[in-house]
């Protein structure tokens, strides 16, 4: 027997052990849903969904929170939080990128082992979960106090989440569809009613001007946290994304548009009323649209419009979170169809509104989940996860998804 013929029966197991191995690898990834084609969405569709998501309930307090942690310099507050927002957006983006085609439900487990992924992965899906549930609360009351009294919130917020719910079971195209046409029905026209309230505004109410100590302003940071929550669903969208490497600069054009928005909120309500009178009312953002007219208008009730166009928001912004809830938990699961997963999810979430007993308790609670699932899962995690992934060395250029050093020693 030659040479030749020996070495010929070892290159043949090589070839059959590299075909199981590539068998083993297809078969977890079908475990997946895949990433394909027809789920991609463009560069100005994730904008109109961060946009969408991010302007929910929190701009309806926001005044108010920031002026009690900063005076008239509240203002200072919303732009700081917000560059802080695009900074750690940036840092998504280029976490994703070097995990190409993976959520950070599959990722997380490459970085910081299987167990430590699983458990952060089920810690995200019971962040969106609470979050659908303030969400609807928060909605449920304000629908109820200005628009619908006579409702129950119950029958509120669940004709809300089963809206939600349908829209879940989508794909994220159609979400991202859906953010586009709505994105600009809300929130042109609520820019546009700030107009004819400019002489009601005392800009007197906006001094003294810069005299918040930057530890101050540090402090109440928290504040701000709420209002802006919802950028880290990045962590779940950027691999649907038709360029994903766009994702960093549509992030930052669309926070950079919400603090424009919440900016001209700030300083519109306390022109207005000014920072005593703003610590009174519980929606000054709301109490804002309630005392501008329109002379000569058709439209006497901007309130109720306003009302109306703000439904729309918190609706989108609950249909996405509701999505992000779902998709986490079939990933968990390694479900090939999870759209199933969306009714159960809507009934718990109902539960979960209803636990607190009035809106005092809600916005207490709210405080809490801002300061301890919130900063954590919407700040600091998504930094953490980075760092360790640099500091491993892995990512695309280092074997997509695996350390250097085990690249080169293999």
């Amino acid at each position: 027997m030659t040479g030749t013929e020996r070495v010929r029966p070892a290159k043949e197991r090589q070839a059959a052990a590299a075909i199981t191995v590539k068998k083993a690898a297809d078969s977890r990834k079908e475990d997946r849903v895949p990433v394909n084609d027809q789920e991609k969405i463009t560069s100005n569709q994730l904008m109109a969904i961060m946009l969408s998501t991010i302007i929910g309930i929190g701009i309806l307090t926001l005044p108010r929170t920031v002026t009690e942690a900063a005076g008239p310099d509240g203002w200072m507050l919303v732009l700081a939080g917000g560059v802080v927002a695009i900074i750690l957006s940036v840092v998504i983006s280029r976490l994703g990128l070097m995990f190409p085609g993976k959520t950070v439900v599959e990722y997380s487990g490459d970085i910081i082992t299987k167990p430590l992924g699983f458990i952060f992965s089920l810690g995200f899906f019971t962040y969106y979960v609470l979050f659908c549930a303030f969400e609807a609360r928060v909605f449920a009351e304000v629908t109820k106090q200005f628009l619908l009294d006579r409702t129950p919130s119950e029958a509120i917020i669940i004709t809300m989440l089963l809206g939600a719910a349908y829209l879940a079971r989508q794909d994220i195209a159609t979400v991202g569809r859906v953010g586009e046409m709505l994105v600009p029905v809300f929130i042109l026209p609520s820019i546009l009613f700030l107009l004819p309230g400019i002489p009601e505004m005392d800009l007197t109410n906006l001094l003294p001007f810069m005299r918040t100590s930057p530890g101050k302003l540090l402090t109440g940071f928290g504040t701000i946290v709420t209002s802006y929550l919802g950028f880290e669903a990045l962590l779940l969208f950027q691999p649907f994304m038709a360029r994903p490497r766009d994702a960093a600069k549509a992030m930052t054009v669309a926070l950079s548009a919400i603090i424009l928005i919440y900016v001209l909120a700030v300083v519109t309500a306390v022109a207005m009323f000014g920072v005593v009178e703003i610590q009174q009312l519980i929606w000054p953002t709301f109490s804002v649209y309630r005392v501008i007219e329109i002379p000569g208008a058709f439209i006497e009730n901007i309130h109720g419009v306003v009302m109306a166009l703000w439904v729309v928001a918190v609706y989108t912004t609950l249909a996405v979170f509701f999505f992000a809830a779902v998709t986490i938990l079939g990933r968990i699961l390694a479900l090939k169809e999870y759209s199933f997963t969306a009714l159960p999810l809507a009934l718990l979430i109902y539960f979960l509104a209803l636990v607190p007993n009035n809106v005092s308790q809600v916005y207490n609670y709210l405080d809490a989940f801002s300061l301890y699932l919130g900063i954590p899962f919407g700040f600091v995690l998504p930094a953490v996860l980075y760092i360790i992934a640099r500091v491993r060395g892995m990512g695309k250029e280092g074997g997509n998804g695996r350390e250097k050093q085990a690249k080169k020693s293999g």
